[in-house]
């Protein structure tokens, strides 16, 4: 069995998040995103499956709500689970850090991404259309919100 851990995304993390986002999506964040983001104060949660970093989820918190700018898991890992774990883990820190609802946008093709948000409470409400570039132009965003209790969950 895997050993899967969560830890805070350091300085020394920004090449491999970078990278292994790359390869998750050409279109994904780029090493700059990532350290301007730490820079920032953002919530960065790295995923590592036996060590080897393995996934990123970056948060950003405003009062009392929270946004998913990014998350992405390793092409060779995607479909085993990991993807819920870290949002599961980013959601969970969003609302420790006080958040009662978290917003995301996940290109309209992302079907799978799509369906994963859904089980875990989020709504379609909102749609940016042509806002991710593409291969062959560009398509839309759909927008999804999820709210959560008042309570702070414990571990």
């Amino acid at each position: 069995m895997s050993e899967v851990a969560f830890r805070a995304m350091t300085p020394a993390d920004l090449e491999a998040v970078a990278d292994l986002t790359h390869r998750a999506d050409p279109f994904g964040w780029t090493l700059r995103n990532f350290s301007d983001a730490h820079a920032s104060g953002n919530t960065l949660t790295v995923l590592t499956v036996d060590g080897v970093t393995s996934g990123i989820a970056a948060v950003m918190h405003v009062l009392d709500e929270s946004e998913l700018l990014e998350i992405a898991v390793q092409p060779a890992m995607q479909g085993r689970g990991y993807g819920k774990a870290l949002l599961a883990q980013a959601i969970a820190l969003a609302r420790r850090n006080g958040a009662v609802r978290m917003f995301l946008e996940v290109r309209e093709s992302n079907a799978r991404a799509r369906k994963m948000y859904t089980s875990f409470g989020f709504e379609e409400t909102g749609r940016r259309k042509n806002y991710y570039p593409t291969e062959n132009g560009r398509e839309d965003a759909i927008l999804m919100t999820a709210q959560f209790s008042r309570s702070v969950p414990h571990d």
